[in-house]
């Protein structure tokens, strides 16, 4: 998997960098080699707190149709990292049960039916 990480507004430290890395290391495991995760980090200055972000998740895998688009405005980043990650891991799972649920067309022998017409 490929870990994209973009400051959409000021600059990221390398800590912030690696706890980003640390979160989503999880889905490095679970996801196919040629997808691949963009994380862009927004930080705003609110009146009730001095910084808070915002996490935009964009997820791109072959194995999906649609890529998966996440968005989370919390006042620190690690919660915001870890509400992103849970609603990542909800819908590729949602995504994962639909997949299984597909309907198969009954296997037909036709031998038997020669058989019993000759």
């Amino acid at each position: 998997m490929q870990l994209i990480i973009k400051s959409l507004s000021g600059i990221l430290d390398e800590e912030e960098k690696r706890v980003i890395r640390k979160k989503m290391l999880w889905f490095e495991d679970h996801l196919p080699n040629n997808s691949q995760m963009t994380i862009g980090v927004k930080q705003h200055i609110t009146k009730r707190s001095n910084q808070a972000f915002e996490i935009i998740v964009h997820l791109n895998s072959p194995t999906i149709r649609k890529p998966v688009y996440v968005r989370v405005f919390k006042s620190n980043l690690s919660d915001a990292l870890d509400i992103a990650k849970e609603k990542i891991e909800r819908i590729m799972l949602k995504k994962k049960s639909k997949k299984q649920i597909k309907f198969k067309l009954p296997k037909i022998n036709f031998r038997k039916n020669r058989d019993k017409i000759s």
